[in-house]
């Protein structure tokens, strides 16, 4: 086993692994952002977006990156100067508090985390697409193993990284069932090399990683999902307020986009695929694998869909009562966050603004329609079993 974990012992497995979210998740105050803080505005014009190219959750951004979207809905004089990868939430939401990005695409606890520091005021705006557990709550074993069910986890070294909304899961399953596994802390990375190497007996994690682990290397198999233990996970769109109050069409321009790439993922899975594979970070992924992290629903838990790409979380009450209630007050029973964020922080208003103006009509699992003066509503859920 690589030396390099942090074994934590079974008595304290679920207090430190609490305390060490803090660690992994928040962002507000760290030593990062000394001497760095300053205006979010969009400062010419010219927009810095952060994603996350190895977070199917958050894939509407790779469409309107590759898709041209930002240039067909940014008004006049706006351009994208760079997009900037990264492969945690919370370097997104470390970014866009110190006025580098003017648009992030987060997980549901740095979104929290983003828009409740206390140094630049950030809110959330919109979610890229929330799911019953399908995307980033989610376990695997090696294909040959023998644990089948989560009680079996009970004294085994079990893998997640901490201040993910997939440590959150990790800590609700072992809460509920009454286990203690030995958890490791370690990146997604290495926990699926050791899942391939069979040296690591459970690993939890999020999409592509874990479709790429079970479909394309067929090294790993799913054990668990969010969907068996009503978890649900959420990706979360967030924008500084400098930005929107300075911006405000702008960012109503960006959200435009955002419904846009919502209607063709929905309705074009081909060329949904076609515009995720050209995203470099992902060039290792097979096209058969993309789409199983996007439209192929494991067989675990509740007859769910594998994503639902809905913009407006006021409209999923779930995914509103994870941003709003149960989330931050996780985050801050932890010391992630001093208080919740105020009502202030969430102004989905500017998504029902782009629908509004474009002409579409948001609700519960749907997505805003094609742009122009028509009015459609579609299930965006539709894929295959696995």
């Amino acid at each position: 086993m690589n030396q390099k974990h942090h074994r934590q012992s079974t008595e304290a497995s679920t207090t430190s692994s609490r305390r060490r979210l803090l660690q992994g998740a928040a962002i507000a105050g760290t030593g990062l952002l000394a001497g760095c803080l300053g205006s979010a505005s969009s400062a010419g014009r010219a927009l810095t977006i952060g994603y996350q190219p190895y977070y199917a959750e958050a894939w509407s951004a790779l469409i309107i990156k590759n898709g041209g979207l930002a240039a067909k809905h940014l008004p006049e004089g706006y351009s994208v100067k760079s997009w900037d990868s990264a492969l945690q939430g919370s370097i997104v939401g470390t970014r866009l508090i110190a006025g580098k990005n003017q648009v992030g695409y987060t997980g549901d606890m740095p979104t929290i985390t983003a828009i409740a520091n206390d140094d630049t005021p950030v809110s959330a705006v919109g979610i890229a697409g929330f799911s019953k557990g399908q995307q980033c709550n989610l376990a695997v074993v090696p294909k040959e193993s023998s644990i089948a069910k989560a009680a079996a986890m009970d004294g085994k070294d079990v893998a997640v990284t901490t201040g993910s909304c997939t440590h959150r899961f990790y800590l609700n399953v072992i809460e509920k069932i009454g286990i203690n596994p030995q958890l490791i802390d370690n990146s997604i990375g290495n926990i699926l090399a050791e899942i391939r190497q069979g040296s690591l007996p459970v690993g939890f994690g999020w999409e592509p990683n874990m479709a790429r682990a079970v479909f394309q290397e067929n090294e790993a198999r799913y054990l668990l999902t969010g969907a068996q233990f009503d978890t649900a996970d959420a990706a979360g769109i967030i924008m500084p307020d400098s930005f929107i109050e300075a911006d405000r069409e702008a960012a109503v321009g960006w959200l435009k986009a955002e419904l846009e790439a919502k209607r063709i993922m929905a309705t074009q899975p081909e060329r949904t695929l076609d515009l995720v594979s050209q995203e470099g970070d992902l060039s290792t992924y097979e096209r058969e694998t993309l789409r199983a992290a996007l439209y192929r629903t494991p067989q675990l838990g509740n007859n769910v869909s594998r994503l639902n790409l809905t913009t407006d979380y006021r409209t999923v009450p779930q995914v509103e009562q994870l941003l709003k209630q149960k989330g931050p007050k996780f985050l801050k029973e932890q010391g992630a966050i001093s208080e919740v964020p105020a009502s202030s922080r969430y102004q989905a208003e500017l998504t029902k603004q782009a629908a509004e103006e474009l002409g579409v009509t948001l609700g519960p699992g749907r997505f805003g329609g094609n742009t122009g003066n028509n009015t459609s509503t579609t299930t965006a859920s539709a894929g295959d079993q696995a």
